[in-house]
C-alpha cells in the first residue's frame, strides 16, 4: 500500500510543481508573420514611442508556489500568443492573483450484489491563479531599445 502511495506521488507532485499556463488572443488589427518569442519585448508602462495594437492577449497560470513564479509563467504565455499573432512588443495591462478559485467536493454511494454498501467523501481544489491581460503591439524595432 505504501509503495502504492510512493509511485502515485513520483508521478502526480510533478504535475503540481509544474503545473500549466494557458492563453488566447483577440485580433483587433492587422495581424503580422508569426515571429520567435524571444523577439517580443514585454512593457509595464505605454512606451513613448508609436505603435500598432495588433489585439489583445491573455495568459493565466497556476504552476508555480508564489505569486511572481506563477506571473512569469503567465506573462511567458503573453509573448507567445503575441508571437503567434506578429506583435514584437506586449504591454503588460491588468494582473490578477486568484485564489482557489475551483472547489468541490462529492459524495458518492454504491450498493454491490452481495448487499454491500459502500460511501465515499471526496473534494478537490485548485492552486491559486495568475491571470495577465496585455495589449499585443507592433512597433518598427530599427534603432529602438527594447527593456
Amino acid at each position: 500500500m505504501i509503495k502504492r502511495i510512493g509511485y502515485w506521488l513520483v508521478l502526480v507532485f510533478p504535475v503540481f510543481l509544474f503545473g500549466c499556463a494557458s492563453g488566447s488572443h483577440v485580433i483587433t488589427g492587422q495581424q503580422r508573420p508569426e515571429i520567435e518569442v524571444d523577439q517580443v519585448s514585454v512593457f509595464t508602462e505605454m512606451p513613448a514611442f508609436e505603435f500598432e495594437v495588433i489585439g489583445t492577449v491573455r495568459a493565466s497560470s497556476d504552476s508555480g508556489f508564489s505569486e511572481d513564479s506563477r506571473k512569469e509563467k503567465a506573462t511567458q504565455e503573453l509573448k507567445e500568443q503575441a508571437a503567434k499573432i506578429g506583435a514584437n512588443g506586449v504591454i503588460v495591462g491588468d494582473v490578477t492573483q486568484l485564489s482557489f478559485r475551483r472547489l468541490g467536493t462529492g459524495v458518492g454511494v454504491s450498493v454491490g450484489s452481495g448487499g454491500g454498501v459502500g460511501t465515499s467523501i471526496g473534494s478537490s481544489f485548485s492552486f491559486p491563479t495568475t491571470e495577465v491581460v496585455g495589449k499585443a503591439i507592433y512597433y518598427p524595432s530599427d534603432g529602438l531599445k527594447t527593456p
